[in-house]
């Protein structure tokens, strides 16, 4: 149950269940919360009632379009991503789970800098050491 149905009254449907606490995303109504049945789809119950007022059509029309954009958005970031993929590239973001993973995505990042900082000495280190056994051999 999330903080809105805590706070949401105690209203009853048809079956004698509590109504849960929903929100339409319709063109007509979108962002409007509303009350309906928890079970009516297994039971047919048919209890419906707003919870809030009808919004004003400019706001209908800002929050459609606001889906429309946020939806192209998502398409554009998918088609990106299999861009990204099909040239062979990883993204970390995909790896991680959570929504909020700009911590995550930093430190994986700051090892793998690390990593590479390792990885350059290693081959220093073997070049200076190759080359003053090739010194060594030619005196």
């Amino acid at each position: 149950m999330n903080d809105e149905q805590c706070e949401a009254p105690h209203i009853l449907c048809y079956c004698g269940l509590r109504a849960i606490l929903q929100i339409s995303w319709t063109e007509s109504n979108p962002g409007r919360r509303f009350f309906s049945c928890p079970k009516y789809r297994e039971r047919g119950c048919d209890f419906f009632l707003w919870h809030d007022p009808e919004p004003s059509q400019r706001s209908k029309t800002i929050i459609n379009e606001l889906k429309w954009n946020n939806k192209k958005l998502k398409l554009e970031i998918s088609e990106l991503k299999k861009c990204a993929s099909y040239n062979g590239e990883v993204d970390y973001n995909d790896v991680l789970d959570d929504g909020n993973n700009n911590y995550a995505t930093m430190q994986l990042n700051d090892e793998i800098s690390s990593l590479n900082r390792k990885f350059r000495v290693a081959i220093m280190v073997i070049v200076c050491t190759w080359i003053v056994m090739m010194w060594m051999w030619l005196m």
